[in-house]
């Protein structure tokens, strides 16, 4: 006698995972292991993940925009704005994005899949130049926000304060005991990658020029950062590290172009990467006579196409992709002009840079809405 087991896929997911409701995935997904199957690739490979679609922030507002990188005419068509609030920085992990809002009150935490949003208010007050990340912990059952803000500047080096916020009990908490002699740079935001957060920093010393750029991890399971992760080039003063991005999902990826040979930018991705161990191999290498300036938003890659999209701040305030090919290919397209941010502590930073988040993949994470007056589509 055959049972439900016995399905062909097509009616499977044709007949019936088309009438499911993607919150209700998760049980179906425990029927077995070819329904398991089935469901995640219904999430991965159905309508909700188009490829060519990415989430981005331009105008201080959060876009699901279309990326077309074809060398013939390249362009970024804007889909879908959502203009409910306005932010100063975007994070992504595991489907999540995590959105500093522009005047620093408060955080919001978005499913764009499900629609659902959550605000976190601070424990006394966010800064502007306070750096951020998101995560999980190894059972992915628990996600948690870092925030790591400047105390004080003491014989010419800062001291920070770290403070972590957790789903499960909707609190902040202090992290005592991991002040570490180093400083995690503001310029470049962080990555999540399976689950911990990854950022560029140096030793802390009033000689900040003379420090090499590291990796570092925070392991959002242990609660703890680990050591300083070196990158696989020699930094040296003049030398431009664009940003941190993610790879094929599992993979770190990083920039890199010298000041003064600065015909080639090379990407670099980890065959190993985790909270205290990392080791990496060239992707490729880029020809181009333009100079990616030091304080760059975000990138991802194209490996078909072997070329990688770069989003800059162009002539101080334009954002603006430039797409690098292999082969020499170069092409730039202007996206916008970048609104002011009113910055006067952080020169560099006055003007929004257009952030991207490179790989994007729907999530069924639930979030307990708590702010019923914003309401965020579905994707």
């Amino acid at each position: 006698m055959k049972t439900i087991f016995d399905l062909p896929e097509d009616l499977i997911v044709d007949e019936i995972l088309s009438r499911v409701q993607m919150t209700s995935l998760r049980s179906v997904r425990s029927t077995c292991r070819k329904w398991n199957v089935l469901c995640k690739n219904r999430i991965l490979f159905g309508k909700a993940a188009e490829a060519k679609k990415r989430f981005m922030m331009m105008d201080s507002r959060i876009c699901l925009a279309n990326f077309d990188v074809s060398k013939d005419r390249p362009s970024i068509k804007k889909v879908k704005v959502l203009d409910q609030i306005e932010i100063s920085k975007v994070f992504q992990c595991n489907g999540l994005l995590l959105c500093v809002l522009k005047d620093c009150s408060r955080l919001l935490v978005w499913n764009p899949y499900l629609g659902q949003t959550r605000w976190i208010e601070p424990r006394h007050s966010f800064q502007r130049d306070d750096r951020f990340a998101i995560g999980h912990d190894s059972n992915n059952l628990n996600h948690k926000i870092l925030r790591i803000f400047e105390i004080d500047l003491v014989a010419d080096r800062l001291v920070f304060g770290f403070e972590l916020y957790e789903f499960s009990s909707s609190s902040w908490k202090v992290l005592d005991d991991v002040a570490p002699q180093w400083e995690i740079l503001s310029d470049v935001r962080s990555v999540s990658l399976k689950g911990n957060a990854y950022f560029t920093a140096h030793k802390n010393t009033s000689e900040e020029w003379t420090e090499r750029r590291r990796v570092l991890c925070f392991d959002l399971t242990t609660e703890r950062f680990g050591p300083l992760l070196p990158l696989p080039f020699q930094y040296e003063r003049g030398g431009l590290f664009t940003s941190l991005s993610v790879f094929r999902e599992e993979q770190l990826a990083v920039s890199y172009q010298h000041r003064v040979s600065r015909g080639t930018v090379e990407i670099i991705v980890t065959d190993k990467i985790g909270p205290d161990v990392v080791s990496w191999t060239k992707f490729f290498k880029l020809v181009t006579n333009y100079c990616l300036r030091p304080y760059s938003g975000s990138f991802f890659t194209d490996e078909e196409k072997k070329l990688a999209v770069f989003f800059v701040l162009d002539s101080c305030c334009y954002q603006t992709a430039h797409v690098i090919g292999q082969d020499g290919y170069f092409k730039s397209v202007r996206i916008r002009e970048a609104p002011y941010l009113e910055n006067d502590f952080y020169p560099r930073i006055r003007y929004c840079e257009p952030l991207v988040c490179a790989s994007y993949l729907p999530s069924l994470v639930q979030l307990q809405t708590n702010q019923p007056n914003v309401l965020m589509e579905r994707m």
